[in-house]
């Protein structure tokens, strides 16, 4: 078996494997104290080290002019718009407000990567960034209950206000030679008081927690990368630097919670992108910051995440739109790539850009320099993985991906459960393509959100209801919400399986809150033969005197 000092010092250890075992991880702030610089640090190196730019310019060689030909293109920082953020609270339109605080980070970005190459952008870069820092709230209109931060009532850590954080903290560190210390200090007073602090005091115990650090959520993942950059980038304190390491290494196992244990990601493809993107620049960050000794993928839970992209493609790239996914969803390339580089490839192809954050960014740009120093480990890939070129089950979450083979035509997922975060009523759905075209099934989710997206008002969308999803409606009843109905009875997919035709049977009736139903069994025939064939048979029995009232509805997707 290897220690903990066979695990450190990684950078130069392309093909270092190490054995991973959750007891591994330092436990203490003292114990990753000693791991830290003794100043704060972000990710990468300022822009002033030519020795570490030179071979990334070298392997980028046109992204220096293009930020430069970016900025000249800029006029001014598009204005802050009270009315367009506060357009939510009338309306619950939360796109007018969230672009409008999109293009100012846009163009406070655009200068930042310009003043990194030629100092001539600093002024225009320096004015934005106090402009930016100093606007009247970073956090997103849908989460500023009450427009508490608007106001100036409240502090928050949602998901725009972690992105701000991990941006101002790291231009503070890329740029820190080239700028003036009154914008230094404007910046960094700034990230103090409205997240950095507040954060802090909720892992002192002197706050209440932020919703998301004990939920299974994208958010969870997203919230911690972005305020780990700005701890490790700002605070002066080693040890409180530390002390949020080992937060860190806590507190997103919860993340690991939006997943079953088969792997199955409850919110979906594009949701699993977003949160396990940022999940993976956070371990590249955490494993930078140790030397290695701190690595989130060190818990074994981790190896069926990873595997996610690989299991629930039907066809390359088409994925069934469950819950509030949308048709055409495909899984992050960039994040695939970094999966097998995680797992012992030895090219790293676009990094893990799937943020706006800077990190994600110098990410993209250090993968195509050759002979790419690893920071964590590269890890044996896990040897219960295997593939099947007919199916994948994920048995926990009862979702069965149905492969074509052959001169067949027909690929198709279905689910009985596997419902959380961001789902529908949509039990004993399923998603169709025929030549790698979708044709019939779950329509996916919203093409926005808006206030009722998510209140008490989320199930009266046919979208979200079981209404608008290819599942039955007994005696006029649409299923009852999903996750409640999953927590109080146990559901069950069986499967008879073979070479040229499956069978997925399962009893759909306690979806139902229909007390005359006693029971609606869904059958899926699919068949290989020929070009293929797929039979959805729905078989409803009654109770002893109680009328029949049943409908099955298909939803044509093409």
């Amino acid at each position: 078996m290897m220690h903990d000092s066979q695990c450190f010092s990684l950078a130069f250890l392309l093909l270092h494997q190490c054995l991973r075992v959750d007891a591994s991880l330092p436990r203490t702030a003292d114990a990753i104290a000693q791991l830290l610089p003794t100043h704060p640090q972000g990710y990468g190196a300022p822009c002033s080290n030519t020795t570490y730019w030179k071979p990334i310019l070298a392997a980028n060689p046109t992204f220096a002019a293009k930020a430069q030909s970016n900025a000249n293109k800029l006029t001014t920082m598009p204005p802050w718009d009270d009315a367009a953020y506060l357009l939510f609270g009338t309306t619950g339109n939360r796109g007018v407000g969230e672009t409008m605080m999109g293009a100012r980070h846009a163009f406070t970005q655009t200068l930042v990567w310009a003043s990194c190459f030629n100092a001539s952008y600093i002024p225009k870069a320096e004015a934005a960034l106090v402009a930016y820092a100093t606007q009247p709230s970073w956090a997103n209109a849908a989460a500023d209950t009450n427009f508490n931060v608007f106001y100036g009532r409240a502090f928050l850590v949602d998901l725009n206000s972690a992105l701000v954080s991990s941006f101002l903290s790291s231009a503070l560190y890329l740029l820190q030679s080239s700028l003036s210390n009154a914008t230094i200090t404007t910046v960094r007073t700034q990230l103090m008081n409205r997240t950095i602090t507040p954060f802090l005091e909720t892992l002192a115990g002197t706050r209440k927690p932020f919703w998301w650090q004990t939920q299974a959520s994208n958010w969870n993942a997203v919230c911690w990368n972005g305020m780990t950059t700005a701890v490790l980038a700002t605070v002066p304190n080693v040890t409180q630097r530390a002390s949020v390491i080992v937060s860190a290494t806590t507190q997103t196992l919860n993340y690991l919670k939006s997943f079953t244990d088969d792997g199955y990601g409850l919110e979906g493809v594009g949701y699993f992108n977003y949160g396990f993107g940022d999940f993976t620049e956070l371990r590249e960050k955490l494993c930078e910051a140790t030397q290695g000794n701190v690595d989130l993928f060190a818990s074994s839970t981790v190896d069926a995440v990873a595997q996610f992209s690989l299991y629930f493609p039907m066809r390359q790239p088409n994925t069934a739109a469950f819950g509030d996914d949308h048709l055409g969803t495909a899984f992050s390339t960039s994040i695939a790539n970094y999966v097998q580089w995680a797992y012992g490839s030895n090219t790293l192809l676009g990094g893990t850009l799937v943020s706006n954050s800077l990190p994600s960014v110098l990410m993209m740009l250090t993968s195509n320099v050759p002979n790419l120093p690893r920071a964590c480990a590269a890890l044996a890939r896990p040897t219960a993985v295997a593939s099947d070129p007919l199916r994948h089950i994920f048995n926990i979450s009862q979702v069965a991906v149905l492969h074509a083979s052959n001169q067949s035509l027909f690929d198709m997922t279905f689910k009985v459960t596997g419902n959380g975060g961001h789902s529908h009523n949509d039990m004993g759905s399923y998603e169709i393509l025929v030549n790698n075209t979708f044709v019939l099934g779950d329509a996916g989710g919203p093409l926005y959100y808006e206030a009722r997206t998510f209140d008490s008002r989320r199930y009266l969308s046919p979208l979200m209801n079981s209404f608008g999803h290819p599942v039955p409606v007994v005696a006029g009843m649409n299923q009852s919400e999903a996750v409640s109905v999953q927590a109080s009875h146990k559901f069950q997919l069986n499967a008879t399986l073979s070479p040229m035709v499956d069978t997925l049977t399962t009893d759909l009736a306690a979806a139902y809150a229909v007390p005359t139903l006693e029971s609606l069994v869904r059958q899926v025939t699919f068949d290989r033969t020929g070009l293929g064939k797929i039979t959805i048979q729905d078989t409803v029995t009654m109770k002893a005197g109680a009328v029949v009232d049943f409908e099955s509805a298909f939803t044509a997707l093409g």
